[in-house]
């Protein structure tokens, strides 16, 4: 089910080279091309580390832990052996007040691993496959079982945007309303816990709630976590690395198996 972000991505890079792009044949132009601007990931990663492999003309993720809908905002761009170093800040884009709002910034590197092809060649491009144009193309981009609950608005009850499940049959989404009799959501049938969770918080001072979004496939494993409202770095990670360990009996139409989508708030003291 990942395929769809990567999809995204090479849609959303396919975009943008054929538009004109300045010269940014080495790091030091890059940087100067970046630096300080709010750019979208186009693969969603939250994560503190997004590593990516260019292979034949494209940048493939590696597995995301955390995705979000997010800015990234470079500080400096270094070459190093065959990688390129993008060290950054990212925040989460949520609603508040009515209006779009960047949390906190928080460490963020970029690693895209060459794989022995001609940095001059490929550095031209980094702009192009790694981020959006702009937020509407972030936006238009997201995938559709979460595009109606990001950005996560954190200073009302969240409501969402239809009264629906999103149900994920042979690849494909649709939406059930959430009165129907033919459907049953999914059970949690192994808790994931995270004993540290609590006292990460105690040394952080802090106390409050992370919201997660988690896609479960037909099999009750999960597949996707996305970040929705975060409280803090160590804190979101944490609490995301741990809900990949959730199983499921999967939620079923008709009787039969099928993927869906959750929304969790996970208190932390």
């Amino acid at each position: 089910m990942r395929i769809r972000t990567i999809c995204t991505c090479i849609l959303a890079a396919a975009m943008l080279l054929a538009r004109p792009v300045l010269a940014q044949t080495d790091a030091s132009a890059l940087e100067a091309a970046l630096h300080g601007k709010h750019l979208w990931l186009c693969s969603y990663s939250a994560d503190p580390v997004a590593k990516f492999t260019y292979v034949n003309g494209k940048l493939l993720p590696d597995p995301i832990v955390l995705h979000g809908l997010g800015a990234f905002t470079p500080d400096t761009v270094q070459k190093k052996g065959s990688k390129v170093l993008i060290e950054g800040q990212f925040a989460s884009l949520v609603i508040a007040k009515g209006g779009f709002h960047l949390t906190e910034t928080l460490p963020m590197r970029i690693e895209v691993d060459l794989q022995g092809a001609n940095a001059t060649t490929v550095i031209p491009q980094l702009q192009a496959l790694l981020f959006f144009p702009n937020l509407q193309a972030a936006l238009k981009g997201l995938p559709e079982y979460v595009a109606d609950m990001l950005p996560f608005p954190i200073d009302v009850k969240f409501q969402p945007a239809c009264h629906c499940f999103h149900v994920s049959q042979d690849t494909k989404w649709t939406k059930i309303d959430i009165g129907s009799t033919n459907f049953a959501a999914p059970v949690n049938i192994k808790k994931a816990v995270n004993p540290g969770l609590d006292q990460m918080a105690i040394d952080e001072k802090l106390s409050g709630t992370i919201t997660l979004i988690y896609m479960i496939s037909d099999t009750g494993r999960v597949d996707e976590v996305w970040l929705a409202k975060p409280l803090s770095a160590t804190l979101d990670e944490s609490a995301a690395k741990s809900e990949w360990d959730n199983i499921f009996q999967p939620a079923t139409l008709d009787g039969k198996p099928v993927g869906t989508v959750l929304v969790q708030t996970i208190p932390v003291n």
